[in-house]
């Protein structure tokens, strides 16, 4: 008898037994290669109905991708009679060690799903985010870049984004301006002021009808009477309408001769007061 034929007599009984193991792991690998695989494609395709970041997309892929191979895994080595309680336990200590060393980062991928899925703002949106300002140039998996009206550009975590409040200028079709007050004197006829500013909302196509703008008095001030002009627009006519109308409503009350004052104190002394001093200093 050889060598090997001394050493396959060692090890025949404990192969023949190790054989059934073997035999349904190369199954549990087979299969589970199969269903990770439809796993995968299901993803992709329920990635392809939606419109979220690719990057996301890619991000999600992988985990999931990682984390069935993971399980398979795991299967297999209970499957050929290892103790897998020891690994599954190193696994969820390894995880929260990771976890608690890359909290920031987990936490602004966790928040860059969250605002790819519910869409608060989109590229090329105007958006005001916890006081910063800008367009909004890339949405990511982590962060978000804005672009300042001086051409900064602007880096801003996703977990600062979600966890703030965000005023999306753009987000409506249709804007209102809110913010174009102009003052008139107080001897300025007001229901003249009022006629020619609806006179020029008229005639600008940019203003829409529906809702119907306002032109009120809102309310007295130390130097003049001020009027809030109230037309609503499309969300890109905003600036350019709101400009136009500061020049034009100037330019109209200069040809009706309404005023708009310079501010202005009334100062009134106390002669008495006065007198009383200066026999003092004498």
């Amino acid at each position: 008898m050889g060598v090997w034929d001394t050493i396959w007599a060692g090890y025949k009984d404990k192969a023949i037994s190790l054989f059934p193991k073997f035999f349904n792991a190369a199954i549990i690998l087979i299969a589970g290669y199969f269903v990770i695989k439809i796993l995968v494609k299901v993803t992709i395709k329920f990635f392809d109905k939606v419109d979220w970041d690719r990057s996301v997309e890619t991000f999600i892929e992988n985990m999931v991708k990682v984390g069935l191979w993971i399980v398979l895994g795991v299967i297999l080595l209970a499957n050929l009679g290892a103790n897998v309680s020891g690994i599954i336990a190193g696994l969820g200590i390894a995880g929260f060690i990771v976890g608690f060393a890359l909290q920031d980062t987990l936490g602004n991928l966790a928040s860059g799903i969250f605002i790819l899925f519910h869409k608060p703002f989109k590229v090329d949106d105007w958006v005001n985010i916890g006081g910063v300002v800008g367009a909004v140039e890339r949405i990511g998996i982590a962060a978000c870049v804005l672009k300042s009206p001086d051409n900064v550009k602007i880096t801003i975590p996703n977990k600062k984004i979600w966890g703030d409040t965000i005023l999306n200028y753009t987000g409506n079709k249709v804007r209102k301006l809110f913010n174009l007050e102009v003052g008139i004197s107080y001897s300025s006829d007001i229901d003249k002021a009022i006629k020619a500013i609806n006179e020029i909302l008229k005639k600008d196509k940019r203003v829409l009808k529906d809702p119907a703008p306002e032109v009120v008095v809102k309310g007295l001030g130390d130097s003049s009477v001020n009027i809030a002009v109230r037309p609503a627009c499309g969300k890109d006519d905003y600036w350019p309408l709101y400009f136009d109308l500061v020049k034009g409503i100037k330019q109209e009350f200069d040809r009706n001769g309404i005023e708009i004052p310079f501010p202005q104190r009334d100062v009134w002394i106390r002669e008495a007061k006065k007198a009383k001093r200066t026999k003092r200093k004498r």
